[in-house]
């Protein structure tokens, strides 16, 4: 979905070249990129071609722009006709995470659904949300509309958006956390057999070889490179119902004073936005008592630009 979070699609590639088809039970369709243009032109969080997020038009518009017709031929071309999707997410290129799911909040059969892939893909935080979780707003906005987890679960499809990794970099542990979701997602769902959690790269339902073994030595649960120890390190998949994005209010220079899995307290300074000339004109403080599950790691922003992303329990 979005061209510069290359763990999710260095995690699909490695899926489609060692998932073996003669130990899964169903179909396995896997998409590596989406956003083909921002893909080859290393653009973070838009398609370059209309200047829109793909991941807030969905379910699209067959005669609307770029983006929307994309959107629209992935719902209608292929998650509307599944049990269920997952969307493999991560950090954009100026942004650091901790790993967590995103599903929609509900009572009914296609929320709790969702609920249940979301704790079996096994990383450290799940959110449910019962709206999107970002308005049409800032640089991350596109023109309206929902994220791709939503849209499924409106069209009748159990649906998460999983997230790891970041800063466009490709982190192996990263790659690992969502190589092992997919075969979780799968054994919950009765594709493969087992039902103990997926802990490395190596798998039963997997084509086994010298480099993919090497790779299986870091554990499904270690952390990103990119985060440092913090709560986030010793959490098993904790329920989180908020998700709360802070901007800043003017152009400058971001200094953040916390990072990715800290937990914040409501009113805590968490950072400063100051000018070029080292004057302060913003002070960011938490609005809430929760996590911080990923943060604007750039120290350029511009005015309303999104800086952290703060989850509740």
């Amino acid at each position: 979905m979005h061209g510069g979070e290359y763990p999710a699609v260095e995690a699909v590639i490695q899926l489609g070249k060692t998932l073996d088809p003669k130990k899964i039970s169903g179909t396995v369709i896997l998409m590596p990129v989406l956003n083909l243009p921002a893909f080859r032109t290393r653009t973070p969080f838009v398609c370059p071609i209309d200047n829109v997020n793909p991941n807030r038009v969905f379910p699209g518009d067959p005669r609307g722009s770029y983006s929307e017709q994309m959107t629209h031929a992935c719902i209608n071309q292929f998650v509307v006709h599944a049990d269920a999707y997952v969307d493999l997410h991560g950090g954009d290129i100026p942004e650091a995470l901790v790993p967590f799911v995103i599903c929609r909040a509900g009572n009914d059969e296609v929320a709790k659904k969702s609920k249940a892939i979301a704790m079996a893909f096994g990383l450290p935080y799940v959110l449910t949300v019962s709206k999107p979780v970002q308005p049409s707003k800032g640089h991350r906005a596109g023109v309206g509309g929902l994220s791709s987890y939503a849209a499924a679960a409106d069209k009748g499809t159990p649906a998460i958006l999983a997230e790891a990794g970041g800063a466009g970099q490709m982190q192996e542990e990263a790659v690992s956390l969502l190589v092992n979701g997919v075969v979780n997602v799968m054994r919950h769902l009765g594709m493969i057999a087992g039902d103990t959690p997926a802990t490395t790269l190596n798998d039963e339902a997997r084509i086994t070889d010298d480099e993919t073994n090497s790779k299986a030595k870091k554990t499904a649960r270690r952390t990103v490179a990119t985060t440092r120890t913090s709560a986030a390190d010793t959490a098993a998949s904790t329920p989180l119902t908020k998700f709360d994005w802070l901007y800043t209010k003017s152009t400058g220079v971001w200094y953040p004073k916390v990072a990715q899995g800290d937990a914040v307290r409501e009113g805590q300074q968490i950072g400063r936005v100051g000018d070029l000339f080292g004057d302060t004109l913003d002070e960011i403080a938490s609005p809430v008592n929760g996590i911080v599950l990923f943060l604007t790691i750039s120290p350029s922003v511009l005015e309303n630009g999104l800086l952290m992303g703060i989850g509740v329990e």
